[in-house]
């Protein structure tokens, strides 16, 4: 058996590659929009609180991952008023992605459905980009929480938080302004969104509430 030293580059990269395989990581994983609460329910086994029932039965049935993994979809509630009644109404706020805590030695049982359609890529490893823990916690923590913030108005470098609109709660990077304010935000390295949102929308986040944003190019 060859020793560490021994081994070439490839070698290295492909025992490498196994390890990091062999681990558990979040991913995001692209799936069809419109779909992402019945693949959460479907790779978790956790009912899906917000399906309608008729009758005491689910309007939709699941097949469901066997064992079942950990997953997530980031989701935000609104009330949604009729003239005779009131409905709280589930918005996802990433369409068209579920992000999943797998090994990537065993990705391919997820594809349980013709709705998923592939990872979120890192070019350079060639595989699937992972998603530290910690920023998984800390994005959690930004949907579900919504933190204290100032009504400062905002400049070139402040990191915000969207107060209104389809990124609500999301936390970003003033990167240009210009009348309106161009916004960079930061879930991965691998994974940014660039929106222009007026400065109504949005207020600054105090010094450490929330941990630095990683360098991203887009």
């Amino acid at each position: 058996m060859k020793t560490t030293a021994e081994l070439s580059d490839s070698e290295k990269q492909r025992l490498l590659r196994q390890k990091r395989h062999k681990e558990l990581h979040w991913y995001a994983l692209y799936v069809s929009p419109l779909h992402e609460r019945q693949l959460l329910e479907a790779f978790t086994g956790i009912p899906d609180p917000y399906v309608r029932t008729r009758r005491g039965r689910q309007v939709r049935a699941v097949s469901r991952l066997d064992p079942p993994i950990e997953a997530y979809v980031p989701i935000r509630e609104e009330k949604h008023k009729w003239s005779d009644r009131t409905r709280i109404v589930p918005v996802v706020l990433i369409p068209g992605v579920v992000f999943v805590r797998i090994r990537l030695e065993e990705r391919q049982r997820l594809y349980i459905s013709d709705h998923i359609n592939a990872f979120l890529y890192n070019k350079d490893r060639q595989e699937p980009a992972q998603i530290a823990d910690e920023t998984m916690l800390q994005f959690r923590r930004i949907v579900e929480n919504e933190s204290d913030v100032s009504m400062i108005t905002p400049t070139v470098g402040d990191t915000v938080q969207i107060l209104s609109g389809p990124y609500e709660g999301f936390v970003g990077e003033v990167v240009r302004q210009n009348g309106k304010a161009l916004f960079q935000l930061r879930l991965t390295d691998n994974l940014a969104v660039a929106l222009t949102i007026s400065e109504d929308q949005i207020r600054i986040v105090p010094r450490g509430t929330v941990r630095s944003i990683p360098d991203v190019r887009y």
